[in-house]
C-alpha cells in the first residue's frame, strides 16, 4: 500500500542577519490513510515548520529548497499555485497552535467555518453552508450550535475556539490533517478533551493526521508511529510501542527520561532533564547536532555524517550507538560535565 503522504529529504531555510538557517533538513517520512504520525521534539526543532512546508505556506522570509511532497503520487512542490489553492483546506488542512490568534476576532464564528466550504464548492449556497457548520459545531462538541453559530471568537473559551479550528479544517472534508500541537495553551482538562476529540474524528472519518508535539505522553496514547526531530532533523522514527520500549537514539532516551511515570515498579525514579541547550541553528556543532548534550558522545560522534538509516526491521535511528543504547534498555549513561552544552541549562 502506497502512503497518502510522503515526505522525501525536505529542507527548508531562512535567511538572517547571522547567516542562512536550515530549520528542516533532509526530513523525510510517510502518512498513511488512518494513520496518526507523531512528530515530536523541544520547541524550535522545526515540527511547526515541517507542516507549514508541507502545504507550502513557510514565512515570507522562508523558502523550501529541496525535496518532494507526495500526495497520493503527486509532487506538491512542482504544483503551480493555484492548484495548490484548490487543494488546501480541501485535501490537506491545518490546525494551527493559537486557535484565538487564528480566528478573525470582528467575523462570527460560522462565517469563518464557511469560508472555506464556499470557496471549494462543498456548499451550493450560504443557507447550505450554514446548515454545514452548524451540523459541525455540534460535531465537534460545541453546545447550542444554532445559536453560537452567529457568535464571535471572544465569546468563546479557549478550548471552545480550538474546536471551531478543528471545525474549520473539517470543513471540506479532507483527507489528511495537520496539527500543529493542537493543544498548546489549554488547560490540562481541556487538551484532554481536544485530543479525544480529534482522535475520535480520526477513527471516524479515517483521516491521516500528523499530530505535532513535545508532549510524549500524547503521543504514547494517539499515534501509531513516530518521528523524533532535533535541531532540524528526524534523528529516529519508528513505531510508538518501539519508541517507547526501546529508543535507538539518546535524544529520544532522553526525552523519554522527562516523562513521569505512575507504574509501581520505576519506584522513587527521579525525571532526568537533558542536559544544555539546543544548538544555535546559525552555528550547529559539526557531527551529530546532538553530540554537545550526549553522554554517549565520543570522538566519533564529533565529525562525520550521521543520516537515518534502518537498525532494525521498521526502526530507524541516526545513532552510531544504537546498538550500545539498545543493549542498556533504553537507558542513557549518567550525564558528564563533557556533555553539558556550554552556557546551557536544563532543557
Amino acid at each position: 500500500m502506497s502512503a497518502l503522504l510522503d515526505v522525501r529529504n525536505l529542507t527548508t531555510r531562512i535567511p538572517t542577519r547571522n547567516g542562512v538557517l536550515t530549520i528542516v533538513n533532509d526530513v523525510g517520512f510517510t502518512l498513511n490513510e488512518g494513520e496518526c504520525f507523531g512528530l515530536v521534539g523541544e520547541s524550535g526543532s522545526g515540527k511547526s515548520m515541517v507542516c507549514r512546508s508541507i502545504l507550502r505556506l513557510p514565512p515570507t522570509s522562508a523558502a523550501l529548497t529541496g525535496g518532494q511532497i507526495l500526495f497520493d503520487g503527486v509532487d506538491l512542490v512542482s504544483l503551480p499555485e493555484r492548484d495548490l489553492n484548490a487543494l488546501r483546506g480541501r485535501q490537506i488542512a491545518m490546525i494551527v497552535q493559537d486557535a484565538i490568534a487564528a480566528l478573525n476576532p470582528v467575523l462570527p464564528v460560522g462565517r469563518q467555518v464557511a469560508e472555506a466550504m464556499l470557496e471549494h464548492g462543498i456548499a451550493t449556497s450560504r443557507a447550505d453552508a450554514r446548515e454545514r457548520v452548524i451540523a459541525l459545531m455540534r460535531k465537534v462538541g460545541i453546545p447550542s450550535p444554532e445559536a453560537r453559530v452567529d457568535n464571535y471568537p471572544y465569546e468563546f473559551s479557549g478550548g471552545m475556539c480550538q474546536r471551531v479550528v478543528i471545525a474549520a479544517a473539517l470543513a471540506c472534508n479532507p483527507r489528511v490533517i495537520l496539527a500543529d500541537e493542537p493543544t498548546t495553551a489549554l488547560d490540562v482538562t481541556i487538551q484532554d478533551q481536544i485530543l479525544k476529540l480529534l482522535v475520535e474524528l480520526q477513527k471516524d472519518l479515517r483521516l491521516a493526521v500528523l499530530l505535532v508535539t513535545h508532549d510524549m505522553g500524547v503521543v504514547a496514547q494517539n499515534c501509531q508511529r513516530v518521528g523524533v526531530m532535533y535541531s532540524g532533523h528526524i534523528v529516529e522514527l519508528a513505531t510508538t510501542q518501539d519508541i517507547f520500549s526501546q529508543p535507538r537514539h539518546p535524544y529520544t532516551a532522553g526525552l523519554l527520561s522527562c516523562v513521569p511515570s505512575i507504574d509501581p515498579e520505576d519506584g522513587d525514579r527521579r525525571l532526568q532533564p537533558i542536559a544544555g541547550s539546543p544548538p544555535d541553528l546559525a552555528d550547529p556543532p559539526q557531527g551529530c547536532r546532538f553530540h554537545p548534550r550526549c553522554p554517549m558522545a565520543d570522538t566519533q560522534c564529533r565529525s562525520g555524517a550521521f543520516p537515518l538509516r534502518e537498525v532494525a526491521p521498521g526502526h530507524f535511528s541516526a545513532c552510531i550507538h544504537h546498538e550500545a543504547l539498545a543493549r542498556a534498555g533504553g537507558v542513557l549513561p549518567a550525564a558528564t560535565s563533557s556533555a553539558t552544552h556550554a552556557g546551557g541549562g536544563p532543557a
